[in-house]
């Protein structure tokens, strides 16, 4: 045995730093989900809560609610 081999750093085993990465990868899709889905019903609720008044304020009818929400949503800056 050299002294390179001494020194050298333990490598885990292969592949295994790509499944721990998977297993994380996994659990912040899903944290991300179920972000943009409480986000996306709290806003839906709000706005279907606004009247008609403040709804035509804003500039959208009731039919266009839904499409608000997810172009305010798609920029990921709401929650």
């Amino acid at each position: 045995m050299s002294f390179y081999e001494l020194d050298r750093p333990a490598v885990p085993a292969p592949g295994i730093l790509d499944r721990i990465g998977k297993v994380f990868t996994a659990i912040s899709n899903a944290g991300n989900g179920a972000m943009y889905s409480m986000a996306y019903a709290r806003m839906i609720r709000v706005m279907y809560d606004m009247d008609d008044e403040t709804l035509a304020r804003i500039g959208i009818t009731r039919a266009q609610i839904p499409a608000r929400v997810e172009r305010c949503l798609a920029d990921g800056r709401a929650f």
